[in-house]
């Protein structure tokens, strides 16, 4: 059924901007395709804005006293779409699959990193053996990338265990209804309806005609844009969501830190004194985002009340995100760059055209918006790493003085010592935090959210619908 046909009062017609749904997580790459696996993958614990962590396919779990060791018995009443039920077979297999050496599985890195083994110990008994104590082994098992799939799928037929199962449809519209098999409680949503679009007039016109009724990973212009009809609201999705700037290692002008740091003085004037950012950005000083760390990692930088002045003329090349930044918002960087001495070029690039300067280092100063795949510090580490390895970052040291810190097992002490590490690391201005972005949703009115007051990110199975406009 198309986005053109009229929507039913138990329908979510949503737009996207990523560049396709897929039903196996090994192949998602963006946070809009893992929500879309999410309504169609269970995993073996969930995360629950008030309540943390809990059950999810496993109905219990018990951690040994050196918390290496974390056993989980799975629900009878679990099954998948096809009605067989979920084995302890079937939960090795799907996590397996994220390890082998040829997967293209973009969290397989956080699992890897942790595991030792995963032991089945009957039908409905499977055991993970990890490296050492992690106290954030939960929250990662919550992560729908690892949600669960039968050891009976291929690459061409996955067969799911959350509450939502998809439709064949021959449209470009991809359509995931209401499980029959699925025992636990669910939304009051039958279906949903996902088109990818990334223009921002025929998104609002799409929402505006009804043919759509909400709309995710839209550029900044659609929530903000003022010819929505009244029955939408814009809702920030509280997603964390950090925006750096990278600085290319490769330029000899920035391997001088007092450049550096005209660099960051020019950044964070413009971004203090210009309104760059909007209703649902925030200020961020430090390289994690706000609500992960303790308070005493949270220093904030001194203002910088003038902007900053070159001696002698310098090119740089900047690239943008399409869509993290109000068009408005990028031409005030670059003039503020201008103003301060530097002859500028800039891109603004879309989607995940933005990976190719990232790879090949085809920058100066790049700004990468990055959400972390688990509210701990290291759900923000590969940025660091092997996905600016172009840009040549010092951050060898970094992330090995990190690695031998990550097994600590009170968790105050080893975020103190993350904290440390993390101060030391960014005093020198390789990376320098710009903003904290909360990517927002446009929806109608009667599309209830659940209250966001903290959550690590908006779950699209959270949420109902009512008979008020």
């Amino acid at each position: 059924m198309p986005l053109n046909n009229p929507i039913t009062a138990s329908e979510i017609h949503a737009i996207l901007t990523t560049e396709g749904v897929l039903q196996d997580p090994i192949c998602a790459r963006g946070y809009q395709q893992f929500q879309v696996l999410n309504l169609f993958l269970d995993t073996l614990v969930k995360k629950d804005s008030k309540k943390g962590i809990v059950s999810g396919i496993a109905q219990s779990w018990k951690i040994s006293a050196d918390q290496r060791t974390y056993t989980f018995s799975l629900s009878e009443q679990a099954h998948f779409h096809n009605a067989e039920p979920i084995f302890a077979q079937d939960v090795a297999f799907s996590l397996r699959r994220h390890l082998d050496e040829n997967s293209k599985s973009v969290v397989a890195s956080y699992l890897r990193n942790v595991l030792d083994k995963i032991l089945v110990i009957d039908n409905r008994t499977v055991e993970f053996c990890l490296k050492g104590a992690y106290p954030a082994f939960l929250e990662l098992l919550s992560l729908p990338g690892f949600g669960i799939i039968s050891h009976q799928s291929t690459s061409n037929y996955v067969i799911g265990s959350g509450p939502y199962e998809f439709e064949p449809s021959e449209t470009k519209t991809w359509c995931l209804r209401k499980s029959r098999t699925y025992p636990f409680p669910t939304s009051n949503i039958d279906r949903y309806y996902f088109k990818i679009e990334r223009d921002v007039d025929l998104t609002v016109d799409a929402l505006n005609s009804g043919r759509a009724n909400l709309a995710m990973g839209s550029p900044l212009e659609v929530a903000l844009a003022r010819n929505l009809k009244p029955e939408y609201k814009s809702h920030p999705t509280f997603s964390l969501v950090t925006t750096h700037i990278i600085l290319n290692h490769n330029n000899t002008f920035l391997k001088d830190f007092a450049n550096r740091k005209l660099v960051a003085d020019v950044a964070r004037f413009v971004r203090d004194t210009q309104n760059v950012l909007t209703k649902f950005d925030g200020i961020l000083d430090t390289y994690l985002p706000n609500g992960i760390m303790p308070e005493s990692y949270y220093a904030k930088s001194a203002a910088t009340t003038h902007l900053p002045k070159l001696q002698h003329k310098q090119k740089i090349k900047i690239v943008f995100p399409y869509g993290i930044f109000l068009s408005s918002a990028v031409e005030k960087i670059v003039k503020g760059y201008e103003d301060a001495g530097f002859e500028v070029n800039h891109i603004n690039v879309k989607g995940k055209e933005l990976s190719t300067p990232m790879q090949e280092g085809d920058f100066d100063l790049i700004f990468i918006p990055y959400q972390g795949v688990i509210p701990d510090p290291d759900g923000y580490l590969d940025i660091l790493g092997s996905l600016l390895a172009k840009a040549n970052l010092p951050t060898f040291d970094l992330l090995k003085n990190l690695s031998e810190v990550r097994f600590t097992e009170d968790k105050k002490d080893r975020l103190e010592k993350y904290s440390t590490y993390l101060q030391d690391f960014e005093k020198n201005l390789h990376v320098i935090p710009f903003s904290q972005n909360s990517i927002p949703i446009v929806c109608k009115n009667n599309i209830k959210i659940p209250d966001l007051e903290y959550s690590y990110h908006l779950n699209l199975r959270d949420l109902n619908m009512s008979d008020e406009e």
